[in-house]
């Protein structure tokens, strides 16, 4: 009898600035990612506090990585995390690179407003061997396939007006064949 595999169903979630911009996880997205049967939580940086991580690790195990305001605040999150899953490779980043990076980008925000291409280019030449790139910081959901990559930003799981005033988080399905679906909410 064969032992058959199910598909890794992971829950995207990224910038949830808790206690700095909210004081809690909207409930949402915690009832959201209990609904999809999240196997594992990626969280993709600005998590801003541990009660972040404990409390979507009552939903899922947890696999974080540091923002530019968990890197402010001294949270001991690594910068990136590579790992793969049925062979696809997946690499879960919030994308502000350095602290000269993130002015840079700042700075090009203010004056030209927000340009996706500026972050899937330096997240491609970052990240050269990732199936996909799992990322935060511009408060922007993003679900993109661009040169044989597929870009994914959950979006900011508070309310603000990046998302009208609705938490967002999203949804990656890796099948046993390498198959990916993909959901934003």
């Amino acid at each position: 009898m064969a032992f058959e595999q199910k598909a890794i169903t992971y829950g995207i979630v990224a910038d949830t600035h808790i206690p700095d911009r909210v004081k809690n996880l909207p409930k949402t997205v915690l009832s959201g990612l209990m609904d999809a049967h999240v196997d594992v939580i990626l969280h993709a940086g600005d998590a801003c506090s541990m009660q972040v991580v404990h409390t979507l690790e009552e939903i899922a195990p947890v696999k974080i990585v540091q923002g530019n305001r968990d890197w402010l605040l001294g949270l001991p999150f690594p910068k990136h995390i590579s790992f793969s899953t049925f062979g696809v490779n997946i690499t879960l980043t919030h994308s502000h690179r350095s602290i000269w990076h993130y002015l840079l980008d700042k700075w090009n925000l203010l004056r030209y407003g927000y340009c996706f291409e500026r972050y899937w280019q330096l997240l491609a030449q970052d990240f050269p061997f990732a199936d996909v790139i799992i990322f935060g910081h511009t408060h922007r959901q993003v679900i993109q396939c661009i040169e044989g990559q597929l870009f994914f930003n959950p979006g900011v799981a508070y309310p603000c007006k990046h998302n009208r005033y609705h938490p967002q988080f999203g949804v990656l399905k890796v099948t046993p064949e390498g198959e990916l679906l993909t959901s934003c909410y």
